[in-house]
């Protein structure tokens, strides 16, 4: 066996475990701290910060103490986390028994319960490029290569991931899985330790030396690393919020950013010369496209697949510049990593926590331009803007404002003249870098303006959160609301028919014939607020419970519409995840529980499985029903649903109602669980709900807290719907 090949192993093991650890911990944490974004972010937050401290940990070991003398050590270093976990089972969840804020108690857990094994992992990547570059291998001259190992191991880790180990896989063999490929990865180590020796000392005695590096090179590599976490970070939210909210389409933008650090520092890298001599082309048509995406002229296949082309181009761009940049000199190697993983960390620490609070679109897309043009003019030398590129400048700004006043909808001849224009000017920009950052900051700067014209609705109310961009707009009398691309709600705006209900919860639909019946009992529970349409259906002397997560939603309910208002029954608000809240609840209240919780365009995947369900159960009256929302473009929840149901002994059956769809009613699909036979008898023959039948092909495996898999239940024809009738050359 080639040495090499040892030290290969070690470096992909090690990402593969470090990035699948996240994956599976996330999903472990899911049903027992509920599904808010703080707890999300928070795990978000601390795994940056755990890789960061990793970086730091190697940096200072390695310019004060040296490879050769800390080998021994960093063989201990890997076989400590035994103590806990990988060499334990992971500690039991118990979320609420300290009293202390939600994200410390996240942090608590996960520092407690992986946070050992999460940093010693960190550390690899870093040390083995030290080991290597320290050896007598002849590979010696070129570590960085092992950085592009790293990646692959990551990149191999986030595919197999929902395509492979969730679906063949619960969360206990997962983790067993896991454990048994760190005991490989310490084998390998301690082979490593026995059969590679270090011959060369790289040490410096002052840990905060730039050893001969410049401010302007390490300014450079933070700012293209944050660029290349804030671009493909961007990419996914605005896949979710303004194309098309795909389960695991959120996969393609990290692939794709992994990829491009493979193809940059393996031992031959792969860049084409396009890379650097096309860039400014990539850099003025994602402009035109971030702001195409608004109108939604264009089908949604072809904007994702563009946005992932250009997303590859700029990824290769900033991974090609650290790599052209990167320290000669193996000293400085420990510094690289340490600066681009601080870049790492802000740019991801700022798009996930700063952005939703401080902008009301996805402009993190045009920031990362801006970061890149930053990048590209430090350190150049001093050129006047001269007023060629100042009108350049005006020119651009001008034109994205002016072109849809004169191409309203998609128009084949529009969108090359924008194009066109925009590579004319672009051409010339990029030939002064301070021109270049200029114009993509006033665009910045003038985003809320340009949107105004390029946005077909006139907005009522604009509201981003961590849980998505919220627009309510008028349309034909009709107000509607927005999350992403995702209608959650509308009212009539004329008083005489302001209490009439639409879209999903209009008469015609399956929830608003039932609950229009008068036999529908006292106490109704609402998992979801909406707009709060469906109070519409209570009657004097009812109650509704009203679960909502997100607390925004409660004002824009209260405030830009009315159905809370003019509801006869009382309504009671409990915030916070439903999963959770609904324990506070008496046994047996609700006559009718109706899960209308949507992250996206689906059901959070925690309040599907058949513990939740049993949940629920406890909190149903003797003959009560469970209503499950489960409209989807995408998905097809009736498989899961009827296996659950019938791993819970329970009736199940369905109504859609696709066939009407105008205006006022969208096509809607229902699910009602019961165990009541009487209650599941009179939703078949009175209501004329359908029992369900599954196919040879359609069984499903109940999805259960440690088990679920969104790959099983997509309707991949369905993607492929909005290509089907679009006449590419119509103007």
């Amino acid at each position: 066996m080639r040495k090499i090949f040892i030290l290969n192993s070690i470096t992909f093991l090690a990402a593969f475990l470090l990035f699948q650890i996240e994956l599976i911990i996330s999903k472990i944490l899911l049903p027992d701290f509920g599904g808010s974004y703080l707890i999300w972010g928070a795990c978000v937050v601390f795994f940056q910060a755990a890789l960061f401290l990793g970086y730091f940990f190697s940096y200072i070991v390695l310019r004060k103490i040296g490879i050769k003398r800390f080998k021994p050590f960093y063989l201990v270093l890997f076989f400590l986390p035994l103590l806990a976990f990988p060499g334990k089972s992971l500690p039991v969840i118990n979320p609420v028994n300290l009293n202390i804020a939600l994200v410390l108690n996240v942090f608590r857990h996960l520092f407690f319960s992986i946070g050992g094994v999460f940093f010693v992992l960190s550390t690899s990547s870093v040390i083995l490029q030290s080991w290597l570059g320290g050896s007598d291998l002849v590979e010696k001259n070129n570590p960085y290569a092992l950085f592009a190992l790293s990646n692959l191991g990551s990149f191999a880790a986030l595919i197999t991931y929902p395509f492979l180990f969730e679906i063949f896989l619960d969360l206990g063999q997962q983790l067993l899985l896991w454990r048994v490929i760190y005991f490989l990865l310490l084998g390998l180590i301690v082979l490593a330790a026995l059969t590679i020796k270090v011959n060369q000392e790289n040490r410096i005695n002052k840990a905060w030396s730039m050893n001969g590096i410049l401010w302007q090179d390490c300014f450079r590599w933070l700012l293209f690393s944050a660029a290349g976490v804030i671009m493909f970070l961007s990419v996914t939210n605005i896949f979710t919020y303004e194309i098309a909210p795909i389960p695991l389409l959120w996969v393609v933008p990290l692939c794709i950013y992994l990829v491009s650090f493979v193809l940059n520092f393996k031992r031959k890298p792969w860049r084409p010369a396009w890379v650097v001599d096309k860039f400014y082309l990539t850099f003025a048509y994602s402009v035109v496209l971030f702001f195409i995406t608004l109108m939604r002229i264009l089908p949604f296949i072809v904007e994702v697949i563009l946005a992932c082309l250009f997303l590859f181009h700029f990824c290769m761009f900033c991974q090609y510049q650290l790599d052209k940049t990167k320290p000669a000199n193996l000293d400085n190697l420990p510094l690289f990593y340490l600066i681009i993983s601080l870049g790492g960390f802000i740019g991801g620490l700022f798009t996930t926590w700063a952005m939703p609070l401080i902008s009301v679109s996805v402009s993190e897309y045009l920031l990362a331009l801006a970061v890149i043009a930053w990048a590209l003019a430090i350190g150049t030398k001093y050129q006047r803007l001269g007023w060629r590129n100042i009108f350049l400048v005006a020119y651009v700004c001008i034109m994205l404002m002016a072109w849809p006043l004169f191409f309203r909808g998609y128009n084949l001849f529009g969108i090359i003249i924008i194009l066109l224009f925009f590579q004319i000017c672009y051409s010339n920009l990029i030939k002064n870098p301070r021109a270049f950052l200029l114009n993509i900051l006033l665009i910045l700067l003038i985003t809320p303006l340009i949107y105004s014209f390029w946005t077909k609705n006139n907005y009522l109310y604009k509201h981003r959160n961590y849980y998505g961009v919220y627009r309510v707009y008028e349309e034909n009398g009709i107000i509607v609301l927005m999350n992403g691309t995702t209608i959650h709600g509308a009212q009539f705006k004329d008083k005489e028919r302001e209490n009439q209900p639409l879209a999903y919860y209009h008469k015609l639909t399956p929830v608003g014939r039932l609950l229009s019946s008068p036999s529908v009992g006292k106490n109704i529970g609402v998992i979801g607020l909406g707009t709060g349409g469906l109070a519409v259906y209570a009657r004097d002397g009812q109650e509704i419970d009203y679960f909502e997560i997100d607390p925004d939603m409660y004002f824009i309910a209260q405030n830009l519409f009315t159905f809370l208002k003019h509801t006869k029954a009382k309504v009671n608000f409990i915030f916070g995840d439903a999963r959770l809240a609904i324990k506070e609840v008496p046994a047996k209240r609700y006559n009718v529980l109706v899960v209308d919780a949507f992250s996206g365009d689906a059901i959070p995947v925690h309040l599907l499985t058949t513990e939740a369900i049993n949940e629920y159960r406890k909190h149903l009256a003797e003959k009560g029903i469970i209503l499950f929302h489960i409209s989807n473009r995408y998905l097809d929840f009736i498989p899961v649903l009827f296996s659950n149901a019938n791993y819970l002994n329970a009736y199940a059956c369905y109504k859609s109602n696709r066939e009407v769809f105008r205006n006022d009613i969208f096509g809607t699909s229902w699910f009602a669980i019961s165990w009541d036979s009487g209650s599941f008898s009179k939703l078949v023959t009175e209501f004329k709900w359908s029992k369900y039948v599954p196919g040879k092909d359609r069984l499903i495996r109940p999805w259960t807290d440690k088990y679920s898999s969104m790959l099983l239940i997509m309707r991949l024809n369905d993607l492929l719907d909005s290509i089907r009738y679009f006449k590419p050359f119509y103007w």
